[in-house]
């Protein structure tokens, strides 16, 4: 489900959960890390208003120099940036919708002429209308451990915070991937990877894997970690290097993740 636009929540308050609280919390992500933040810096996207919702949101509401009641009330929905909210954009026929730049303030000068994998991985964020934006931005204000991706997909656009000739910070080792993130959580059912948001979304992801698979010449398969491990070239998920290689812990985008559906998209061609 798309999450509602500010002007159709709620007011928002500890103790309460929905689509608009997730709205909400993504909206941090746009947000620089508070001044003597103790917590995990974006905030979980994960729809309750708990404490440390609370807490994040009374900083937003210091910042604009708003009476900080921890409130998702009139006046503070008034500061929120309505661009992120705005109805999907159609996606064209043929081919990518214009692939926007929001830069990483991590990623490494390399200048590459060979990619051999395309790492999927899912952002760990809500599924709304801005996802890929907000984590685009998230990648640009810098987190407290150097992370990028090349690409970020959510259900209207894609965003690029890393050219493809240089390296990303995504799932190491990175020196001929292009890490994709798009919208969504490892811990997501087949089921709600292709609910009516995720199947469009899965089909721009499998429309860009497509395009850049044709670029870097990539088999449009997918390898197994031993694939992985011996240098084959194709299609990988996040957990298929943490199983190559052992350099990262991260399982995304999960056991689940429709691999076969994107495939099957994927071959279809860019159109």
């Amino acid at each position: 489900m798309l999450k509602p636009a500010p002007s159709e929540w709620r007011d928002l308050k500890r103790g309460m959960a929905g689509h608009d609280v997730a709205a909400w919390q993504a909206v941090q992500r746009f947000e620089a890390r508070p001044v003597d933040w103790s917590h995990e810096w974006p905030i979980i996207v994960d729809g309750g208003f708990g404490p440390v919702t609370e807490k994040a949101t009374r900083a937003f509401q210091k910042r604009r120099q708003l009476d900080p009641d921890g409130v998702v009330g009139p006046k503070t929905r008034a500061f929120i940036d309505g661009a992120l909210f705005t109805e999907p954009a159609p996606l064209p026929d043929v081919g990518l919708p214009l692939i926007k730049t929001i830069g990483a303030k991590y990623w490494r000068w390399r200048n590459r002429t060979r990619v051999d994998t395309l790492v999927v991985h899912s952002a760990e964020v809500g599924e709304f209308l801005s996802s890929a934006e907000a984590v685009a931005n998230h990648f640009h204000l810098g987190p407290e451990k150097p992370a990028s991706a090349h690409l970020v997909v959510d259900v209207d656009s894609i965003v690029r915070c890393v050219p493809d000739e240089h390296l990303a910070h995504h799932a190491p080792p990175n020196d001929w991937s292009i890490g994709i993130e798009q919208a969504g959580y490892a811990k997501q059912s087949r089921d709600e990877w292709l609910d009516p948001y995720g199947q469009k979304m899965l089909r721009l992801v499998a429309r860009l894997l497509a395009f850049e698979a044709k670029k870097w010449n990539i088999p449009l398969m997918w390898l197994s970690p031993t694939q992985v491990k011996h240098g084959a070239r194709g299609l990988c998920t996040h957990n298929d290097v943490r199983l190559a290689f052992g350099q990262t812990t991260h399982t995304d985008p999960g056991p689940y993740y429709p691999k076969d559906v994107v495939l099957a998209w994927a071959k279809d061609g860019p159109a």
